[in-house]
């Protein structure tokens, strides 16, 4: 599903963290920071997988493009009883995750 328009985002404090603290656990990962996340959702070119393919708790993909990271990120949400989106984690974008978002994108609007 593409969006027009944005989504808000929530991080809890030790899901903020984690995604602010990738290099811990992988060698040259990026950190995120969460409004690089809540930018991204912001992308008119948003693309939402629900659930996400790799998702063992069939939460939400969202992939779009920060441009303070100046990069297409991926974030995993749920959606709480109220439908409010719980940020679960993030990174940056690629393989088929990129593919599906430059195929969101019109070719004169590239990133």
């Amino acid at each position: 599903m593409t969006y027009d328009g944005g989504v808000e985002l929530w991080w809890a404090e030790e899901d903020a963290d984690y995604i602010r603290n990738r290099p811990t656990r992988y060698r040259d990962a990026l950190d995120l920071e969460p409004e690089w996340t809540r930018e991204m959702m912001v992308d008119e070119h948003l693309v939402e997988l629900s659930p996400y393919p790799a998702s063992r708790v069939r939460a939400s993909g969202f992939i779009g493009h920060s441009p303070t990271a100046g990069r297409v990120l991926v974030v995993i949400a749920y959606r709480d009883l109220d439908g409010e989106l719980h940020g679960m984690n993030a990174w940056p974008a690629s393989g088929r995750d990129l593919v599906t978002y430059r195929r969101a994108v019109p070719d004169d609007e590239a990133t």
